[in-house]
């Protein structure tokens, strides 16, 4: 990620979180941070890296989120070497409403930035191909918050991707397991209809 979205970013999370919450006496929390391990397994790619992101709660029923991962490509469909870096940085906002005491619905909607670098050497090739690219397109994730149990929180969710000339519609289901006061275990998984490709999201969260 070059210097301007570097600086996006960390203006968008000072700005946030310096300015002043207007959050609900009740219900579901949208101000935290969050990071961790995130793997991508599908039938033309494969890799791992982390992802970090933040919500904050704007207004009552008004979220400003935003997500930076680095991932790190180890295999493609008719590849025989892969040497990839993807980074990704999505800024966005989302509107939430209780519909029940213990259920939340909410959609997403971000900006996505991406940039691909590094080296692919196709099956049958004898030299490797050099890769930078740069794609823009937007992300959109309609879920729910279910408070299932005391500790534990459940977010099915639908997401509809369109980056650069891909497009795709994701399914998937997330956790977020209470473990200490404010900190909480959160596992996301998605899966990907036209790659049949999985992205799995492991990591802690922190209420702010």
């Amino acid at each position: 990620m070059n210097n301007k979205r570097l600086v996006a970013v960390l203006m968008s999370v000072c700005l946030a979180f310096l300015a002043q919450p207007a959050a609900a006496a009740k219900g579901f929390n949208y101000n935290y941070v969050e990071g961790g391990y995130r793997d991508i397994d599908g039938d033309s790619i494969g890799g791992d890296g982390f992802e970090a992101g933040f919500s904050f709660g704007a207004m009552e029923y008004l979220h400003i989120i935003g997500r930076y991962s680095h991932l790190s490509i180890d295999d493609l469909e008719d590849a025989s070497r892969v040497d990839l870096d993807v980074d990704e940085f999505k800024i966005g906002f989302g509107g939430n409403y209780p519909i029940m005491d213990k259920v939340d619905l909410a959609l997403d909607a971000f900006f996505v930035d991406e940039e691909i670098t590094g080296k692919v050497k196709k099956k049958d090739f004898v030299n490797k191909t050099r890769i930078n690219e740069s794609n823009t397109g937007y992300e959109a994730i309609f879920y729910a918050r279910v408070q299932a149990l005391k500790k534990l929180e459940m977010t099915p969710h639908v997401v509809y991707r369109d980056v650069g000339d891909n497009s795709d519609t994701g399914f998937g289901l997330g956790l977020v397991y209470k473990v200490y006061k404010k900190f909480s275990l959160r596992v996301r998984a998605t899966r990907f209809s036209d790659d049949n490709a999985t992205n799995l999201f492991l990591g802690l969260r922190a209420n702010m």
